[in-house]
């Protein structure tokens, strides 16, 4: 679990070493040459110029940070299931398995500005008429700029949390009084964060890391030929690489250009469709 918690680290990781080991490489072997005598007509050395792929200063690892998280979460608990996924260099902490499901399909809707863990924090006034304070799970912002803070219990609390979060709301969601910090609340459980939808968030998300253009443009042109319903599996079907197909399916399926029929664990045996116009999973409405 924690290895594909941090993959996105590890890629850039990677890719940064990658490069720079090309780039130290192709140095070396100008400076051979170089030594070697290597000179224009006129006596002077020709200017060397490095490829944008080869040049380290084309690709810089920026190490990912909190954001707005009001607090960091321990990272061991004997009960819990604790640790962080990081989306767009943003570190989304969680507590729970569930909190971990969650995160993960709130990466995969669409039309996300950013999404913060452990934010915002604010406080209400509670049936006894005491103060109280409440740290949010989540906090999305979509591109038009609406504000949801989100948070994440088990549905068996669902009428204890629907209430506090009432109460919120009432309050202005904001803390102590402040300027208000988000414009809606949600509570999601596992009603929302099943384990096959954790499934299937975490392929969509992969694709989007590892899909090969070419391979997406190739499958692209096979569905269009392609009428009525179909298997997952069909698409794998007489292809070369079936690893760079699979991220392809994924991504097609990710941007709603197919669609499962159903709802549910994706695998091979799933029926598929086209040209449908509604991203898988779906986002807020």
């Amino acid at each position: 679990m924690s290895d594909r918690m941090h993959f996105k680290t590890r890629v850039a990781r990677k890719l940064y070493m990658k490069r720079e080991a090309v780039a130290t490489a192709s140095r070396a072997v100008i400076v051979a040459t170089q030594m070697k005598g290597g000179a224009t007509s006129a006596g002077r050395r020709a200017p060397v110029t490095l490829r944008p792929s080869e040049n380290p200063e084309t690709f810089r690892y920026t190490a990912p940070h909190p954001g707005l998280a009001t607090r960091r979460p321990a990272l061991k608990q004997a009960k819990t299931s604790r640790g962080h996924s990081i989306f767009r260099g943003i570190i989304l902490w969680h507590e729970s398995l569930l909190e971990l499901r969650v995160s993960y399909l709130l990466q995969t809707w669409h039309k996300v500005r950013e999404i913060q863990s452990q934010y915002p924090r604010v406080t209400y006034i509670d049936a006894e008429g005491k103060t109280r304070t409440h740290t949010f799970d989540y906090y999305v912002v979509f591109e038009d700029g609406r504000r949801l803070a989100i948070a994440v219990k088990m549905d068996r609390k669902r009428a204890m949390m629907l209430d506090m979060l009432a109460r919120i709301e009432e309050a202005g969601i904001s803390e102590k009084d402040g300027r208000r910090l988000a414009d809606e609340t949600r509570l999601m459980t596992e009603r929302d964060g099943t384990v096959a939808s954790f499934h299937n968030c975490s392929e969509i998300l992969a694709s989007r890391e590892t899909c090969d253009p070419a391979a997406e443009d190739e499958l692209r042109e096979i569905v269009r030929r392609m009428t009525g319903r179909f298997r997952f599996m069909t698409l794998l079907s007489g292809c070369q690489n079936v690893a760079a197909r699979r991220a392809a399916i994924w991504r097609l399926i990710d941007l709603g250009e197919l669609v499962p029929e159903g709802i549910g664990l994706i695998d091979e045996l799933t029926w598929l469709i086209r040209d449908m116009a509604n991203p898988m999973p779906s986002e807020l409405s």
